[in-house]
């Protein structure tokens, strides 16, 4: 399935109920076909607006969300490797865009690689050395290539602003009067509304976003650095580091990343153990079939 085709069922799928609830409380409420049609007509163009947004704001409103600063330096070593590399896949040079995290991870956005944006964590630049980091890039640019930037970024922005609503409950419900941070009543209502927005957030990513995908990008980022190793080594560091701690991410952005930072599937209130749902969202196959993956390419390619 195309990513084009994937797009028009994303706006089939959140455009239908839409205009079918309109359809309906049009006609309980008027039981006219002139009223239906101009109530369709209303909300045809609601869903054309939205779709128009998401289409040339969903990458910066990603970019605002993480408070990604852009490289002006076009001399910088993250700018230098950027640039060689997209000489080598073949597309325009992509912006360059850091983010204050300490979670080591990479993404790329954008609406096509004309208008891509690459991000890296402070914490990616710290820990990798330049061979590690242009294994990291390749994978992205190669993902920039195959016009995955696209349908990822919209899915992000609409599945993460779901996934928020759990957030912004639970703040509520403090500033209410249920009590502070620590206290259960706050968590057990961020919770109920997770379970809400949860799985319908994780159903849009596992319809649009497929995980071969990122064995495409490991094998492209192989294909041209010629370094299996390098990319193997760099995806079991990372797996050990991001296995270390716990990073707080929007679980609706994860298939965005190279590697997912999500680990440990319950919390604990009020001596009740309770999901936190991150299951649903896993987009990446795991890291271990990554790499038998690259090994078995890295087989083939020393076969005469």
């Amino acid at each position: 399935m195309t990513n084009r085709v994937k797009l028009l069922l994303l706006w089939i799928l959140l455009a239908l109920p839409m205009v079918m609830a309109g359809l309906l409380i049009g006609w309980m409420v008027v039981g006219m076909v002139k009223e239906l049609m101009i109530i369709a007509a209303i909300v045809f163009a609601v869903i054309l607006v939205l779709a128009c947004c998401f289409y040339f704001l969903s990458d910066k409103l990603l970019l605002r969300w993480y408070h990604a600063k852009e490289v002006q330096d076009k001399n910088s070593l993250l700018h230098e490797i950027v640039h060689r590399l997209a000489a080598k896949v073949g597309i325009p040079v992509p912006k360059v865009f850091i983010v204050e995290s300490a979670m080591p991870n990479a993404f790329v956005t954008g609406r096509n690689a004309e208008h891509a944006s690459i991000v890296v964590t402070n914490a990616l630049l710290d820990l990798l050395d330049n061979e590690e980091l242009e294994a990291v890039l390749a994978h992205e640019l190669a993902h920039v290539k195959y016009g995955d930037t696209l349908i990822g970024t919209i899915v992000a922005v609409l599945s993460g602003a779901l996934t928020a609503l759990a957030t912004f409950a639970f703040w509520c419900s403090i500033f209410t009067g249920f009590g502070q941070e620590d206290d259960p009543a706050p968590n057990l209502i961020k919770f109920f509304v997770t379970a809400l927005v949860a799985p319908v957030a994780a159903l849009i990513i596992q319809l649009m976003v497929s995980r071969s995908r990122e064995y495409g990008a490991d094998e492209q980022s192989v294909r041209i650095l010629r370094k299996p190793d390098t990319l193997i080594s760099t995806l079991e560091k990372l797996e050990l580091k991001l296995n270390s701690d716990t990073y707080e991410v929007n679980p609706s952005h994860v298939h965005l990343f190279f590697m997912n930072p999500l680990h440990g599937d319950e919390f604990t209130v009020m001596d009740f153990r309770l999901p936190t749902y991150h299951l649903l969202f896993r987009s990446h196959p795991p890291t271990h079939n990554r790499v038998n993956a690259l090994r078995a390419l890295q087989t083939e390619q020393r076969r005469p």
